[in-house]
């Protein structure tokens, strides 16, 4: 019997044991999973706090493809600020060139909306903003990338997709300095832009219009990269998981075209 109690107790003590390396297991995992959570809110959160001085969108030096809430449009002929629809349903993006989960959605959706876009179902309005450049050691990346996005659509506007395109194709890695003004100029040469526009990277002459852009976006309700808006109404993954391909595509072909102008963001709008 005293062998038998003996193995009943060895048997608790286990249990017990195992559910206790359970709980722990648990627990690291609702940490890392809080963590994560932070870590996307973390940028936009050191983005506001350094950017109290900064001039309202409306005051700063805007390319001149931009609308007022900081988008650059993009019409059906693939030119920035050109033929942009005014009866379709308005999809605005925001990403930030740093992001890797806004290359994850670029790889994912990036044909599909330029189908979208190319026979009128939608029309799009791009955000390159900055959250990111805590992680660029220093070099402020998403912000000179963001610029250089911003110079090509105000001056060379038929190469803008095509230079997005290339952004993301030779995204750096976070935590590292990213690309230096030179590259960002030599992959704008590689798909047209003239070279003395590519020259203008380096003078930063959109950086304050990108500070404040991303001021506008986190106002307009963006909470990180990349964030889907349509017809001013933020996605829900949960509603439409746009990361698995085709689910954003579907989603958009099943709006009714809006019977006015389509929201864009701060305008009012329903679910």
């Amino acid at each position: 019997m005293a062998q038998k109690n003996e193995r009943a107790a060895e048997a608790r003590a286990k249990a017990q044991a195992q559910v206790k390396a359970g709980e722990r297991r648990t627990t690291v995992i609702v940490i890392a999973v809080a963590l994560v959570v932070i870590a996307g809110f973390a940028g936009l959160v050191y983005f506001i706090v350094n950017s109290a001085k900064v001039p309202p969108l409306a005051e700063s030096h805007t390319p001149a493809t931009a609308d007022a809430s900081g988008g650059i449009g993009v019409g059906t002929g693939g030119v920035a600020g050109q033929g942009v629809p005014t009866d379709a349903n308005r999809v605005d993006l925001y990403v930030d060139f740093m992001c890797p989960i806004c290359g994850q959605f670029e790889e994912t959706n990036s044909a599909d909306l330029d189908a979208l876009r190319e026979d009128g179902t939608i029309a799009i309005y791009y955000h390159p903003i900055s959250i990111l450049d805590r992680a660029s050691n220093g070099t402020d990346y998403s912000t000179r990338s963001a610029n250089a996005a911003a110079t090509v659509a105000d001056a060379s506007p038929e190469h803008f997709l095509a230079f997005t395109e290339q952004l993301f194709a030779n995204q750096p890695e976070e935590n590292t300095p990213g690309l230096d003004d030179s590259t960002l100029a030599t992959l704008a040469v590689g798909v047209g832009v003239p070279q003395d526009v590519a020259n203008r990277f380096a003078s930063g002459e959109f950086t304050k219009w990108v500070t404040a852009a991303t001021q506008q976006a986190s106002i307009d309700g963006m909470a990180g990269t990349p964030t889907v808006m349509v017809n001013g109404v933020i996605l829900d993954q949960q509603q439409v998981p746009y990361f698995q391909p085709g689910a954003l595509k579907a989603y958009l072909e099943s709006l009714t075209p809006p019977t006015g102008t389509p929201n864009g963001p701060g305008a009012d709008s329903e679910e």
